[in-house]
Formats: structure tokens, C-alpha cells, sequence
């Protein structure tokens, strides 16, 4: 694996203040729904069993939800009855209060990645839609977060986005480039990287795992 310096960056103050203040406004016109998070169910949910091609099996495991909003992927495990250790964390302070109001036996934490340290190791490390809003300097804060994340996880990490080649793109989203991805991971994160970009359309999933995956 690639043992690339980890290259500090930050975003600007205005840029973190939006994206808070988008989805504070997001909670107070949807609420309780996935639309508050720029969902709809049918499509949350479609993401969310995307993230689970990670492995045949995360019972038991302990996980990490970075992003994690109002804990709605933890609400889809339970609903699926998957038992596992779970860790939500997010930079929106009016999001983590909800998702522990909804879940109090669930770990959920208010967390910056880029001015927090990570005191922990995760199995499993998932990031779903975490990075859909344009701000300046996204690309480089996608690197980044990966590159910290990923140093903490012991076994595989999941990261969902929209992807570059949508014909059509939405002005205040942000467009990943799944090569571009793919080439940073397997460069400066693992060698063994997996992208699948046909289950949802013009919306990729990339898996990085730490060794050898033996799942087909």
C-alpha cells in the first residue's frame, strides 16, 4: 500500500457553514425524512443495500457510519435485523440530537474530520451521500477524509456518490469521477478496490478494502 504523507487540508469557514446551514433548513422544511437529507425513501434505500455489497455479512462487526445524519442507515439495519457495533458521526449538531432522540441505545457523535482526531479502529467504515453538496475545494476534501478514514479501518471502507457522468447535473450538487477515484484509492489507500456503477443510474459505490476481498 502506498505510504503517501497525508497532506493537511482545510476547508473554507464559509463552505462548513453552508453545508450545516443547508441541511438545518433541509430538517425544518421535511423533518423527520429522508427528503431532509435530499433522499427520497425508494432511492435512500437503494444506496443503502448498494453499501452492503461490502461484504457477504457485517453481523458482529464494528462499524462506522461517517455522515451519518439523523442515523436513518442505522434505522435500515435494524430494520434488517443486522447486530452489529455501531458508530454514527456527522458535523451537524441538530442532526446527531435527533438521530439520538430516535435511537438512544445507538453511538451517535458530533465529529469535523478535518479538526477532530480519530481515537479508534472500525471493521467497516461507510460514507453514503456524504459528499453530494458542491462546495469549493470538495475533491480534495473527499481525498482527504478517505485517506484519514481509512487508516482507522481494519477491514473494508464503502463510498457512495453522484457521479460524473450524469448527463444532466443538478447546480448545487456535486459530480464525482469514479476514475478518478478509483485511481486516487488504489494509489494511496489499497490496492484491492472495487467500483460498481450499475446498480443505481449515474450514482457509483466504491469498496477499498484493506486485503484480499474474498467476496465474488
Amino acid at each position: 500500500m502506498a505510504t503517501t504523507p497525508m497532506v493537511y487540508y482545510s476547508m473554507d469557514e464559509l463552505a462548513r457553514e453552508y453545508v450545516i446551514a443547508f441541511y438545518n433548513q433541509t430538517l425544518r422544511s421535511f423533518g423527520d425524512s429522508p427528503e431532509s437529507l435530499r433522499w427520497t425513501p425508494e432511492g435512500q434505500r437503494a444506496h443503502y443495500e448498494a453499501m452492503l455489497d461490502i461484504a457477504l455479512g457485517i453481523e458482529g462487526r464494528k462499524v462506522l457510519d461517517f455522515g451519518c445524519g439523523k442515523g436513518d442507515f442505522y434505522q435500515f439495519l435494524k430494520e434488517k435485523r443486522i447486530e452489529l457495533h455501531y458508530t454514527g458521526l456527522d458535523i451537524n449538531e441538530n442532526l446527531i440530537a435527533l438521530a439520538k432522540q430516535k435511537f438512544p441505545e445507538a453511538r451517535f457523535g458530533v465529529f469535523d474530520i478535518e479538526r477532530d482526531a480519530m481515537s479508534e479502529e472500525f471493521d467497516y467504515i461507510f460514507l453514503c451521500g456524504v459528499f453530494n453538496l458542491k462546495v469549493q475545494g470538495i475533491d480534495d476534501l473527499i481525498r482527504f477524509t478517505l485517506k484519514k478514514l481509512f487508516s482507522c479501518c481494519r477491514i473494508g471502507l464503502a463510498f457512495n456518490a453522484l457521479s460524473a457522468h450524469a448527463p444532466r447535473k443538478a447546480f448545487e450538487l456535486h459530480y464525482t469521477s469514479p476514475e478518478a477515484l478509483f485511481q486516487f484509492a488504489a494509489e494511496n489507500l489499497s490496492p484491492f478496490v472495487a467500483m460498481r456503477h450499475d446498480r443505481i443510474p449515474y450514482d457509483f459505490t466504491m469498496f477499498v478494502y484493506r486485503d484480499l476481498n474474498p467476496r465474488p
